[in-house]
């Protein structure tokens, strides 16, 4: 167990109770997340009296310290939960791969509320899966396989360009509406290449980065580059990630100027271009949590 775990079990006598926002202190996550996963994984207090407000025994937040020791692990809430609540014992092995014909399943009915231009819907189903799976595997399993067939749907003559619009909206909704916990200092960089206006994969790295605990600094879509190295100069971030989906855009960067920080680069655009001694391509999601977290 961490040192902050280690406090709290002893800082806190045995029959005390807690208020949300002392549980979310002790636990490092914002009270908002304690809501979420009460409303969502059963994960309250373990009694409740009608017309008072909620409180958490000791035991429920030893319970919630094991949760979070498993989703900084990179466990999602939900099989967290259901280790936790069954009682296994730490630590557990890696969740499962998310079968192919469950995420199948899934692109059908994602596919389905975008034709509808149903944003309600289509939000529901990222976020059932994202709370189910956690963001590598919706990313990898879900979003990029269902993103890559509308891409070449929008591509021809008359394509369906409004629900490229709506897709690109309902993922952000839904990492927005499934909060992944607290994260420490902003220590990773993101930035997109100047011109470069598909900031969603950053957008999804930033998540998955918070799942483990990892803070971020985001600076967005088409960042100048003067803009780039003032951030980095004055922000000294361990590490730095540019993304760009095109060679053109990826040369405006101003790679060999970015010194002080770890440099990672991702996207389609860096393939064909040179990079500087000791940076790294980061070619998947999984890959670069992994390198970042």
């Amino acid at each position: 167990m961490s040192r902050t775990g280690q406090a709290a079990r002893e800082a806190v006598p045995p029959e005390a109770v807690l208020t949300p926002a002392a549980v979310a202190s002790r636990l490092g996550v914002a009270v908002a997340t304690l809501r979420s996963w009460d409303r969502r994984h059963g994960l309250g207090p373990s009694s409740r009296e009608p017309g008072r407000h909620r409180r958490y025994t000791v035991g429920d937040l030893r319970r919630l310290e094991r949760v979070v020791h498993l989703v900084r692990q990179g466990v999602p809430v939900a099989s967290a939960a259901a280790t936790v609540s069954a009682g296994a014992t730490l630590p557990i092995a890696s969740p499962a791969q998310v079968p192919d014909r469950v995420a199948s399943r899934r692109r059908r009915s994602l596919r389905g509320a975008a034709e509808k231009l149903d944003p309600d819907a289509f939000r529901r189903i990222v976020v059932g899966f994202l709370d189910r799976h956690g963001t590598v595997d919706t990313w990898q399993k879900l979003l990029v396989p269902f993103l890559q067939e509308l891409g070449e749907r929008c591509a021809e003559p008359g394509g369906p360009v409004e629900v490229e619009h709506l897709a690109t909206d309902g993922i952000i909704a839904a990492l927005h509406a499934v909060p992944p916990g607290q994260t420490g200092s902003a220590s990773v960089l993101l930035a997109c290449a100047p011109d470069e206006q598909h900031s969603l994969p950053l957008e999804v790295l930033r998540h998955a980065l918070a799942e483990r605990g990892r803070g971020t600094i985001s600076l967005g879509a088409r960042v100048p580059p003067r803009s780039l190295l003032t951030t980095v100069t004055i922000r000294k971030p361990p590490a730095t990630v540019v993304w760009a989906h095109s060679a053109e855009l990826a040369r405006q960067v101003p790679t060999g100027e970015l010194t002080g920080t770890r440099l990672f680069v991702a996207g389609p655009g860096w393939d064909a271009v040179p990079l500087p001694d000791g940076t790294r391509q980061l070619r998947t999601l999984a890959e670069a949590v992994e390198a970042l977290a």
